[in-house]
């Protein structure tokens, strides 16, 4: 009889609703209690899982509860009892009661009193909802269906990684929040560290948040208040305002430093102006130019220009310096097998002077490259045209490769036919080819020093001395063809061949000196042309020979020796040009030993450890060519590792020959071997090595917002410039040391010397959210520190604080800075920093 009222009541409900359709009730209802116009359905002990399709609203709404639903068919009403749900497109809705109204398609949910609390003023349960990647949360909701708006009485909610808190929080739409007395933070902490609050909000997601008026609180302090706000809601690019820094310069004035502006272009491309204003008169203007189009091209173009102005207008010591720094870089797969790579800088020789970057400060040289090049798929040939300039900024030298071309045609065996590599054939098959030609043109531009020149100063002729620029100008054309081939005999490779070399050099030079009729300037033209070719052919044989020791014992499995000979022998001969050089006939030797070892395992069944343990290697050659001292000197270069602890590395040069006093302070070598002389084999010329090790702790995984800092903080973000553009500090790693001690040795007379050095950086966590690094050097033959730098990194939980230190040398300075960690309000900071030559 129960079955069949449920059937009836069923079939009512549908026959009045129409388009109300219920799923199949559990089996566990306890109850079931019928009225003129209402059905409750009680379910104590399981919870209630219902698919609704009502008219009004264009999609399926699945809900549930625990203890009990309610629906009135007069009225078209539901109300869900003890942790409902509703679940209606991309929103998801749980509180501790649910209504809805079918007929006005609305939605309203609310928690109930904690009767725990003895204020009465706690709620539980209260209304969460998540629509998409937001979530909302307080203590009364609404939601229309139909014209997606709702309301939240006393709401939270956590958008774009910002958290929104209001009294009445009104959705007007997909995208558009109104907040009244609202906050807005991006700490996630229950007691934000910092907000903003403003008796109106307007929220446009993944846009912008505007208020009027805001206050910004730290630590729940109101520090300063604006008439209106306007504050980012999205990650990535945007344009706007870069806010600068203030900064007290003694020599200089008063600092605004790096103001200006960000522009992002599109979506390939993106700009930004930067200008520092000292109040006495200096300034500087700096670019950056971007442009990317993924998987095909990116380059940039950033340039900077100062004027640095030290003194007052009547001081005679006034001085103004400028200086300008202009880089250029492109980088384009043009198509798979044709590229295009340009990384060009134009700097005045003070640009890394006025700056206090130790690294940009201890360059000496700008080197440019432009390449563009291309090789056919399936051949040996190659192409490239190469554009490249030296910049020397102690002296001013420039030395510039405008352009040069080149072809090569790499090593391939004409004879083979079509076999592969790996079928070695005959003979003949193994002959191989190579042939390369390049053309340059070369310029340069030499500081020196012209003494004695007339010079008219204040009416009168004086003699002087004038500094000027040599300017060399010649254009190389060069090619050389190549015959080898590597046959095998038993265990010994030998490897003949044959090489011819053509070289034409045109030479065009403007030198300035002194005019011995007047004492005048002049400069002089000269021009020479130089020819010349090399035929050059030798042979090489090597092979390699191994020693095994097993010993079995102290944990050792087994030793080896790998020993690896190389004889060769060349002879060279220059065959064209005006100037024969000398014909040059050499044997050399290489012999090169690697000694492993190899653990006993330390389960069955599993492989023991190997371990190189030295890498030694010697050479030494005699030519046939010289009348005497046909040896050279014995090379040896050595390299061992004691396990991850230490790397051990150096080279050491001997002498077969004596060396003897010809005057006070000139030495010779002596064409008589020590071993007869002195009875030892050769005598120590040059020595050095280098000792390094690096240790690290464990990297920890129960930091949160170590790792947060690690994924999201290291990745540059357009348009900010704030005073630390390095990584961010790891939290994640307790401690990290590393230590490196070089020593050299020249022991030539009458050149003697020696130098030392140990340079070495240690960072380690005080506690989990204090960082310390320093890093630096001691130059132990000249007992001078080498450029210290501390840093000391606090993280603020939503702050971090960033402090560096240079406390000596030339580039002594300091910078401080406090900064909100979210990416979308970089510009809040607070920052400080100062330096001896006022240089930012």
């Amino acid at each position: 009889m129960k079955c069949l009222t449920l059937i009836l009541t069923l079939i009512l409900f549908l026959i009045c609703c129409s388009t109300l359709s219920l799923g199949q009730f559990s089996s566990t209802i306890d109850s079931l209690r019928l009225s003129s116009d209402t059905l409750r359905v009680d379910s104590l002990r399981s919870e209630q899982d219902t698919t609704a399709a009502v008219s009004g609203v264009d999609t399926v709404v699945t809900y549930s509860s625990t203890d009990s639903v309610v629906y009135s068919m007069s009225t078209k009403t539901m109300t869900l009892f003890n942790k409902a749900q509703i679940n209606y497109r991309q929103i998801q809705l749980k509180s501790e009661q649910i209504h809805i109204n079918w007929n006005t398609s609305t939605m309203t949910a609310n928690g109930i009193t904690d009767t725990a609390d003895t204020t009465k003023k706690k709620h539980k349960n209260t209304p969460i909802m998540k629509d998409g990647g937001e979530e909302y949360h307080g203590f009364e909701l609404a939601y229309n269906f139909k014209s997606k708006k709702g309301k939240i009485d006393v709401g939270d909610t956590h958008m774009d990684e910002g958290f929104y808190h209001g009294e009445d929080i009104k959705k007007m739409g997909p995208d558009v929040l109104f907040v009244a007395d609202g906050r807005y933070t991006t700490c996630d902490d229950p007691e934000p560290h910092y907000y903003f609050a403003s008796p109106k909000m307007k929220v446009i997601t993944g846009d912008k948040v505007v208020a009027e008026p805001v206050y910004l609180y730290i630590a729940d302090v109101p520090l300063f208040a604006l008439p209106l706000g306007v504050f980012p809601n999205r990650g990535g690019r945007r344009s706007g305002i870069i806010a600068p820094a203030i900064v007290e310069d003694a020599s200089r004035g008063r600092l605004l430093h790096h103001l200006g502006y960000y522009w992002s272009i599109s979506d390939y491309m993106d700009i930004n102006f930067r200008t520092d204003l000292y109040t006495k008169g200096s300034w500087a203007l700096y670019s950056d130019y971007r442009y990317q189009l993924k998987y095909y091209f990116n380059g940039s173009l950033s340039g900077q220009y100062r004027k640095f102005i030290v003194g007052e207008a009547n001081d005679p010591q006034r001085r103004i310096d400028e200086s300008y720094n202009l880089n250029i870089t492109h980088n384009q797969e043009i198509d798979p097998t044709t590229r295009a790579n340009v990384n060009f800088t134009f700097a005045s020789n003070n640009s890394y002077v006025n700056t206090i970057n130790i690294q940009q400060g201890l360059n000496q040289f700008i080197t440019s490259n432009a390449t563009i090049s291309k090789y056919w798929e399936g051949t040996p040939n190659s192409i490239s045209l190469n554009v490249s300039r030296q910049q020397n900024l102690q002296n001013g030298n420039i030395n510039e490769v405008l352009p040069s071309i080149s072809f090569n045609h790499s090593q391939s065996y004409p004879f083979r036919f079509g076999k592969s590599l790996a079928d070695e054939g005959s003979w003949y098959e193994q002959i191989g080819f190579s042939y390369g030609a390049s053309m340059a043109n070369n310029r340069s531009k030499t500081s020196m020093t012209v003494d004695s020149i007339k010079m008219n100063i204040n009416g009168q002729d004086t003699l002087g001395i004038v500094s000027e620029f040599r300017r060399d100008r010649s254009q190389v054309i060069s090619q050389n063809v190549g015959l080898g081939i590597s046959p095998k005999l038993g265990n010994i490779t030998l490897s003949p061949s044959l090489n011819y070399n053509d070289q034409r050099v045109f030479t065009s030079s403007d030198i300035p000196q002194r005019n011995t009729a007047d004492s005048m300037l002049i400069i002089a033209n000269q021009k020479g042309t130089q020819r010349s070719g090399f035929l050059s052919s030798g042979i090489a044989a090597s092979t390699k020979l191994y020693g095994i020791i097993q010993p079995g014992m102290f944990g050792i499995a087994v030793l080896r020796h790998t020993l690896t000979p190389n004889l060769s022998f060349t002879y060279r001969k220059q065959i064209v040009g005006d100037n024969l050089a000398p014909k040059d006939m050499v044997m050399g030797l290489n012999v090169g030993n690697i000694f492993e070892m190899k653990t006993q395992p330390a389960e069955v069944g599993k492989e023991g450890r190997k371990i190189q343990l030295l890498n030694l290697g010697t050479s030494i050659s005699y030519n046939f060519s010289l009348d005497s001292l046909n040896f050279s000197p014995i090379n040896v270069d050595y390299r061992t590792g004691i396990g991850n602890l230490l790397d051990i590395g150096g080279s050491a040069r001997f002498d077969v020959y004596k060396l003897e006093q010809v005057g006070p302070t000139a030495f010779h070598r002596v064409n008589k071997f020590l071993i007869q002389e002195e009875g030892r084999l050769a005598r120590l010329t040059d020595f050095s090595i280098n000792l390094s090790t690096s240790l690290s702790g464990e990297r920890s995984s129960s930091s949160s917002r170590s790792s947060q800092i690690d994924t999201t903080q290291r990745q540059p973000v357009s348009g900010y410039y704030g005073l630390y553009r390095e990584e961010e500090p790891d939290f994640s790693i307790p401690w990290r040391l590393s230590l490196q001690f070089s020593y050299a040795e020249n022991k030539v007379l009458p050149f003697k010397s020696r130098s030392s050095s140990v340079r070495g950086s240690l960072e380690f966590n005080l506690t989990e959210n204090w960082k310390f690094s320093m890093n630096g050097g001691y130059d132990i033959t000249n007992k001078e520190i080498v450029v210290p730098n501390i840093n000391i990194s606090r993280d603020l939980h939503c702050w971090l604080m960033n402090f560096s230190w240079v406390p000596v040398g030339t580039y002594r300075h300091y910078q401080l800075e406090i900064r909100v960690k979210a990416p979308q309000l970089h510009d809040i900071k607070v920052t400080k920093q100062g330096s001896d030559r006022g240089i930012y």
